[in-house]
């Protein structure tokens, strides 16, 4: 019975058997179905649709009331992670290839990808190490990609409830942030903005090596980050304009970010009409990352959450509507 099971798949067109590899997609399996037969080996570096999902953090950042201790990591960071993209291409997807048995020993995972010359459709599974004490808090973050890399926009707030219950009370929120609060925020900003950096040097490194790709999606499974999904013209853009020089000189801009690059927004209570719900707390940060000015600012904020749809990319809406003088002191010069 088994033989004729296995003569009755060998009678399968190749093209049949790609399709089969390509609703596989994880990584890990092709990897190991590359050790199965001579055929498979043959067909594996013909797969179109592949997914990663990657554990890359390996333990919680620390949180510091001084977001100068953070800004230090993120110099640090960055430098690691560009020595990683130029230097040693793609060994940040750590355990990405799993070797199933010692006969794919003298395989690395390096190795392996390389041979995925006509990847179309990429996903990367990146969950965010985002920690914050406060249990009741939310938090999401989106990166603006543009031929500049414009910016990372955080929202943070300490409640988000629905309408009819915030209502009916509760602890009062305070009109305005101490000095000492808004630190802390900015501080776990550092920790979206690492999250955004690595995606923009993921980015860098596949739109300039899979000349076939014509979707990329990055997703945090935590939901701490907008999904990243390019495809179609912006794709075409990124790949005009990202390489490996531009992560780079985002390495490079890193060393010299202040807390003044960090532009910060309080706004006590939000309210979310369309979805039904209210922020309490509310603070919204911008961080300029390649941008020379920010002169498009608002417009970048609405692009960093596009993807989201939802009750965040609202926040963003009403604040930049209602709340002028909010956007306003944000980015005064």
């Amino acid at each position: 019975m088994e033989q004729l099971e296995e003569d009755q798949f060998r009678r399968l067109p190749d093209d049949v058997v790609l399709k089969i590899f390509d609703k596989l997609s994880d990584v890990k399996w092709l990897c190991r179905c590359l050790a199965v037969s001579r055929r498979f080996s043959s067909l594996i570096p013909r797969v179109q649709t592949v997914s990663i999902k990657t554990n890359i953090w390996t333990g919680s950042t620390e949180t510091h009331e001084n977001p100068q201790a953070n800004f230090c990591f993120l110099e640090k960071f960055s430098k690691l992670l560009t020595n990683y993209f130029l230097l040693r291409p793609l060994r940040y997807f750590p355990n990405l290839a799993l070797l199933p048995s010692s006969q794919l020993k003298h395989v690395s995972g390096l190795a392996f990808l390389s041979k995925l010359t006509q990847i179309q459709s990429l996903t990367i599974e990146i969950p965010s190490d985002f920690t914050d004490t406060n249990d009741n808090s939310v938090v999401k973050w989106g990166i603006n990609i543009t031929k500049k890399i414009n910016s990372v926009t955080v929202l943070y707030a300490t409640s988000l409830s629905q309408t009819m219950g915030a209502e009916e009370g509760g602890d009062e929120t305070p009109n305005a942030i101490t000095r000492g609060e808004e630190n802390r925020r900015v501080s776990l900003a550092t920790q979206c903005v690492r999250d955004a950096v690595l995606w923009v040097g993921i980015l860098c490194y596949v739109v300039e090596n899979y000349a076939m790709l014509q979707t990329v999606t990055i997703i945090d499974p935590k939901r701490v980050g907008v999904t990243l999904c390019l495809g179609g013209e912006k794709l075409v853009e990124c790949r005009d304009s990202f390489n490996l020089s531009k992560m780079n000189l985002l390495s490079k801009r890193i060393e010299s970010w202040t807390r003044e690059d960090w532009k910060v927004g309080y706004v006590p209570v939000l309210e979310l009409p369309m979805s039904g719900y209210v922020m309490k707390g509310v603070t919204i940060v911008n961080f300029k990352m390649l941008a020379d000015d920010y002169s498009e600012a608002d417009t970048a904020m609405v692009d960093a959450f596009a993807e989201e749809q939802g009750v965040f990319s609202e926040a963003v809406a009403q604040i930049l509507e209602n709340h002028e003088d909010v956007i306003n002191a944000m980015f005064q010069t």
